[in-house]
């Protein structure tokens, strides 16, 4: 079995309509703190994630300090953390972590590329 290279990570903050504020003020903080990229603020389902998220790219060694910056400070929101490796479904699945309560997501478009 050959190893997937890590080339960095991203944070998925999922929220609805009660708790958008908390979502955007969580990802522009770790944007300043931590990010290198900083996604929309979206309001419908995007790729696999099936209700509102945004996302924050990070590098892996800010990976252990994002975890616990993340634990603290995320109050209730749902939170997806997955490397970047060439195998998008193994990164949204075993290679995943989950803050709060885990989402569903909608894996069919990673089964449907390969």
């Amino acid at each position: 079995m050959s190893q997937l290279e890590i080339h960095g990570y991203h944070v998925h903050i999922y929220f609805d309509e009660n708790s958008i504020d908390l979502a955007v003020d969580l990802t522009e903080e770790l944007y300043e703190r931590f990010g290198y990229e900083l996604g929309n603020i979206n309001k419908k389902p995007v790729g696999p994630h099936p209700i509102w998220s945004r996302q924050v790219s990070f590098k892996h060694n800010d990976y252990d300090t994002v975890i616990s910056w993340l634990k603290v400070n995320r109050e209730d929101l749902s939170i997806l953390i997955h490397p970047l490796t060439d195998d998008e479904y193994i990164d949204h699945t075993t290679s995943a972590i989950w803050l709060g309560q885990p989402i569903k997501l909608d894996l069919s478009i990673f089964i449907a590329n390969n």
